[in-house]
């Protein structure tokens, strides 16, 4: 055989190593794994904050008049109340779930106490917590499931939020009203003036806002890291 005959001879080993390294890395560097980074971020819904909040302060005041108007039927089905010269159930929770809030409930100009004739221990120490705990899960829940990017868009959620259910607080203070039967008696009804907005709006921004707060911790601690 002549010592000047050649062969032909693949890539070296040491090529072959560092293709597979330069593989490796570029795999490694895909953004598109899933379980890329350290955690993964919740998904939100992309919704205008001024819709979501709009949608959840409807909601919640509608979970709060379910309570009440659930409250109402339990007691007049062991109480045996519901005659007809009383409100019907319906307006019975309408004052429930206004003075729930600290709405005074008032006739002739003054206030008659909250669950007149209704069992007035039983009401009053219940439904007293149903704002609070549904307007901390509303508030919670609008900042954890909603993506809002900046202040504003919380500060827009929030607003809506409240505006939405003080307005249908003022709705419900404008039809829920009863006039017992006598001579010329006054009608029973919830006053729409400044204390109504300022107690009622009072309590939506304060259990609301400390509802959105706690969602908001995890977020801000991520960041900060």
């Amino acid at each position: 055989m002549s010592s000047n005959q050649q062969y032909e001879t693949g890539p070296s080993l040491k090529d072959e190593r560092e293709f597979d390294e330069s593989e490796d890395d570029g795999d490694s560097g895909n953004g598109d794994d899933p379980t890329d980074g350290p955690r993964r971020r919740r998904r939100k819904l992309a919704v205008s904050p001024w819709k979501a909040g709009l949608a959840s302060g409807v909601s919640a005041f509608a979970v709060v008049y379910a309570v009440a108007y659930h409250f109402v039927s339990v007691l007049i089905a062991v109480s045996g109340t519901g005659a007809e010269d009383e409100p019907s159930r319906w307006i019975l929770a309408g004052f429930v779930t206004l003075g729930s809030h600290g709405a005074p409930i008032e006739q002739g100009g003054e206030s008659i106490g909250f669950g007149f004739r209704m069992g007035q221990g039983f009401l009053s120490h219940v439904t007293a917590l149903v704002p609070v705990v549904v307007l901390l899960v509303a508030g919670y829940l609008l900042v954890r499931s909603v993506r809002l990017e900046t202040r504003s868009d919380a500060g827009l959620a929030l607003g809506s939020f409240g505006l939405s259910y003080l307005a249908i607080a003022v709705g419900l203070s404008l039809i829920a009203t009863w006039t017992p039967e006598g001579t010329n008696p006054e009608p029973i009804t919830v006053p729409t003036d400044a204390s109504f907005f300022l107690t009622i709006g009072g309590t939506v921004v304060v259990f609301v806002a400390i509802g959105a707060a706690v969602a908001a911790v995890p977020g801000l601690l991520a960041d900060d890291r």
